[in-house]
């Protein structure tokens, strides 16, 4: 697939009007989609929580009331009698005619309560359940619900469960349970009234939590008090997940298209959750992306219309003004060129014409200037060779010569005489890899004659670089910078290594490396380049000039213990 400065003018235009339509439609739907789903999500939440705290203060009404009933027995004259009886032969009597009547009394008023039953200390039993033993049950008195009750000053509610003492054993009911004390706080007993459990549910039944909605009660053991399905009372699992129900974050339920609301019941410990569902929100969601859907394709098939004819008169002239550049392209310079169009576009082809006597006569100067530049750039570089460099190998030729030392002054000439050779040889601006570190080797060798112990020096090259053609005379003057600003403070010996490895991909590397004294003023916040002289600066130049910007010189460095410098080029030299 092409770039996208390659298509042509006409496509451009297509496809920014196609994409601009896209995008328009696509801001505007999404702000509708998201405020709005935003907005009826808001009301879903605040009609759910305004029905979850309505059904909840009822409950709290209803267990009020459930309360009230506990005291009316617990409290009563004839119950403390009853079961204040030091013999557990006395079973009859006025006391239990007058509790069987007030029992039968509060079942006759609140058909939702299943059963009462109240348990004495000492055995006695009195209870509505007809399939219920009236004597004395060490089981009952072992059970959890009695155990609850003990030392409680408020009733005890509990979750849903069967009810053990129904010959109907899928009866669910929510029992409420309290101690039975007398005025002295002496323990007489547990009362018990079970409560049927759609007397809850008919409490629940008319909030309005959408079509998957449902609501439930958790008590503090976070047993199921409460739910629809009666699954949830006696499996595990599912107890489970109306507990991760609970504990999940606001983000999660949006995805699942649902959110909850709870409510604390005052004097008891349970829950209420309500969980509604966003079907509102979800049917909205659907109608939104039909009309978004509609919307964006008549918008689409009315840009498109728009934009062909639109960028057909834009491309046209420009289509004509491409082709006479074709033309000059072949060597046409009298080209005339008669376009109409914008004034954009006219003005163009204006200037057009007034620039094709300009373009050859611009392009041969700056091909001169280049060829100029490269030419200055190798003379400076020839110049910076120092001249006392000369004066002082002569000297050193002389004052060998004087000692009588034939075969050092014959070194040192050899030396001399294939270091300007390399240096001159041709007029070329290229060298190899082998020649350069030849060229260096040559002035390193007649500096070594001269500093003898205060100088050492290593030259290395991986194998495979030796015939890599590169710019001529980098690194000399770079050794030079390490030996007259380095070393030659150093006291004692110096040492000067030079190395020619590869990097990664296409890149060459030339390290000099010595054990001087570095830049010193770098750390003053003064560049090492303008540091080291006109030298570096010039080899730094001239490798950027060859290869680009992203090649060049760079220095490591270390004040006080040396300098590595690193001359980065391309094992394949650019053609001029």
């Amino acid at each position: 697939m092409k770039p996208w400065r390659l298509w042509g003018i006409r496509t451009q235009i297509l496809v920014f009007y196609l994409a601009a339509t896209l995008f328009i439609v696509g801001a505007m739907g999404l702000a509708l989609f998201f405020s709005t789903t935003r907005i009826v999500s808001q009301e879903v939440a605040k009609t759910t929580a305004t029905a979850i705290d309505k059904s909840g203060r009822q409950l709290e009404m209803y267990i009020d009331q459930l309360k009230g009933l506990s005291d009316l027995l617990a409290e009563s004259p004839q119950v403390h009698r009853y079961f204040d009886q030091s013999s557990t032969d006395y079973l009859t009597g006025d006391e239990r005619r007058d509790i069987e009547r007030m029992i039968q009394g509060m079942l006759n008023t609140n058909p939702e309560i299943a059963s009462i039953i109240l348990i004495g200390a000492k055995g006695q039993l009195i209870t509505n359940e007809q399939n219920l033993e009236m004597h004395y049950s060490g089981d009952i008195q072992d059970q959890e619900w009695y155990q609850e009750a003990l030392g409680s000053t408020m009733p005890i509610l509990t979750s849903a469960r069967m009810q053990e003492f129904s010959m109907d054993k899928d009866n669910w009911v929510i029992s409420l349970g309290r101690e039975l004390t007398d005025e002295k706080k002496k323990h007489l007993g547990v009362l018990r009234i079970d409560l049927k459990y759609d007397a809850i549910e008919s409490i629940l039944k008319d909030m309005n939590l959408g079509q998957e909605g449902y609501s439930y009660i958790l008590n503090q053991s976070q047993r199921v008090v409460y739910h629809p399905n009666p699954e949830y009372f006696s499996q595990e699992e599912k107890r489970l997940e109306l507990i991760d129900m609970l504990e999940m974050e606001g983000n999660e339920l949006s995805r699942e298209y649902k959110l909850t609301h709870r409510y604390d019941l005052n004097n008891s410990d349970w829950v209420l959750v309500g969980v509604a569902s966003l079907d509102g929100v979800r049917r909205m969601e659907a109608e939104i992306i039909i009309v978004l859907v509609v919307l964006g394709s008549v918008l689409l098939l009315a840009a498109f219309g728009s934009s062909a004819i639109y960028a057909s008169s834009v491309a046209r002239p420009i289509r004509q003004l491409e082709k006479a550049m074709e033309e000059v392209e072949k060597g046409s310079l009298a080209t005339e060129v008669g376009v109409v169009g914008s004034a954009e576009i006219a003005s163009l082809s204006t200037h057009f014409l007034s620039m094709l006597d300009r373009i050859r006569e611009l392009m041969q100067e700056i091909r001169n200037k280049e060829q100029f530049l490269r030419a200055s750039e190798l003379k400076t570089l020839y110049s910076q060779i120092n001249p006392h460099f000369l004066y002082n190998t002569l000297d050193t030729i002389v004052w060998l010569a004087e000692f009588g030392n034939t075969e050092r002054v014959i070194s040192v000439s050899k030396a001399m005489a294939r270091f300007f050779r390399l240096s001159l040889r041709g007029g070329s601006e290229t060298t190899t890899v082998r020649d350069e570190l030849d060229h260096v080797r040559q002035y390193l060798f007649i500096q070594k004659e001269r500093y003898q112990d205060k100088l050492s020096y290593e030259i290395q090259a991986e194998d495979g670089l030796m015939d890599i053609t590169i710019p001529k005379i980098l690194l000399q003057p770079l050794v030079e910078n390490a030996i007259y600003h380095g070393l030659r403070k150093l006291p004692g010996g110096g040492m000067i290594r030079i190395t020619a490895r590869k990097g990664e991909k296409e890149d060459l590397f030339l390290v000099v490396e010595d054990n001087g004294g570095g830049f010193e003023d770098a750390e003053k916040g003064k560049d090492p380049l303008r540091l080291g002289g006109v030298g570096l600066k010039n080899v730094a130049e001239r490798i950027r000039l060859y290869y680009g910007e992203d090649y060049g010189l760079s220095i490591a460095n270390r004040p006080g213990q040396g300098a590595t410098i690193i001359l980065r080029l391309k094992t394949t030299l650019p053609v001029s």
